[in-house]
């Protein structure tokens, strides 16, 4: 991939964009919650695509490569154990950033927010979380749209684990730091709120009862 950074068009009008949604799933099954919250969802006439083999950072790569091949304009990773509002793509285009996703949490205690500032391998969690559309150093790809010249601009492959000092850092917070390397922004849309599927939705209310707990001095909740 070059070197220097090719500007991506703005995307003015529906006619100018051509979405791809990408979803990674090796399961033979989808929860039905992930699946719902699909159905309802407004795709903007997207292309779906899906990578069924590899690990998580292979099934990505493979998922950029294919939107890439079909000449699609912005790219957005929905994860299959997440629930995402209905104007999730729309809130998200709305914004016309090369990198911007929405507001996705951890699914064990203690739930953080996925939202990083600081520099590389030194980064901290954002507390509190903005109001309004916020630049990151890093987020999760959960819920993560891309303009696909991103990936022209980027050494391939996008998406790969990497050991730093002992430490595996993995492939959505490594992707965000090499688009920002090369002059990208990261961007979090605080006001589309996903929830993450585990024992429990996990999600704003959940994350904000974990952590008023937290600062009562109680263990919070441990699953």
């Amino acid at each position: 991939m070059g070197n220097t950074i090719t500007e991506g068009a703005k995307m003015g009008t529906e006619k100018d964009i051509k979405m791809a949604i990408g979803i990674p799933l090796s399961w033979h099954y989808v929860p039905s919650d992930f699946f719902d919250s699909c159905l309802v969802m407004n795709k903007h006439n997207a292309e779906v695509i899906r990578s069924s083999f590899g690990p998580i950072h292979e099934m990505r790569n493979t998922i950029a490569l294919r939107a890439l091949e079909l000449d699609c304009t912005h790219l957005i990773f929905l994860d299959c154990d997440m629930v995402y509002p209905r104007d999730t793509i729309t809130r998200l285009l709305s914004h016309d950033k090369e990198i911007v996703g929405a507001l996705t949490f951890k699914r064990c205690p203690d739930f953080n927010p996925l939202c990083y500032s600081g520099e590389p391998y030194k980064m901290i969690q954002i507390d509190p979380i903005p109001e309004e559309l916020f630049e990151v150093t890093a987020t999760g790809t959960g819920c993560l749209m891309i303009k696909t010249h991103v990936f022209e601009n980027l050494e391939y492959p996008w998406f790969e684990f990497v050991n730093r000092d002992g430490n595996l850092v993995g492939e959505d917070i490594n992707f965000c730091y090499n688009a920002r390397e090369k002059g990208f922004k990261v961007y979090v849309d605080p006001n589309v709120r996903t929830e993450h599927l585990s024992q429990t939705r996990v999600n704003w209310n959940l994350y904000q009862i974990q952590k008023g707990l937290k600062k009562q001095g109680h263990q919070g909740f441990g699953f």
